[in-house]
């Protein structure tokens, strides 16, 4: 077998095997952490929602939908890494 080939077969396949796991609560970590970057003046989910309660003064509603912006995101992202470790790792499960 090439290098090419044997990277390709079985050390590749096998190191994105290991790292799903943490690379996923890295994703879900950093989705998390980017509602702290409104603080810095980057205009994101929650710092929309920080614009609208200016503008409106309607803190209940602008933060309640942010909330759920992320909440969809996080678990479409939860639901997209359960249908890769769901492929990925199928030679651990039962049949």
């Amino acid at each position: 077998m090439s290098t090419f080939l044997r990277f390709r077969r079985i050390i590749l396949p096998s190191a994105f095997r290991r790292a799903l796991p943490s690379y996923s609560n890295k994703i879900i970590f950093m989705l998390h952490g980017s509602s702290l970057v409104s603080v810095i003046t980057i205009v994101d989910i929650t710092g929309a929602a920080r614009i609208i309660n200016s503008r409106f003064y309607s803190p209940y509603e602008a933060f309640l939908t942010a909330a759920i912006f992320y909440m969809a995101i996080t678990f479409l992202i939860i639901w997209l890494i359960k249908k890769l470790e769901f492929k990925w790792l199928a030679h651990l499960r039962r049949e």
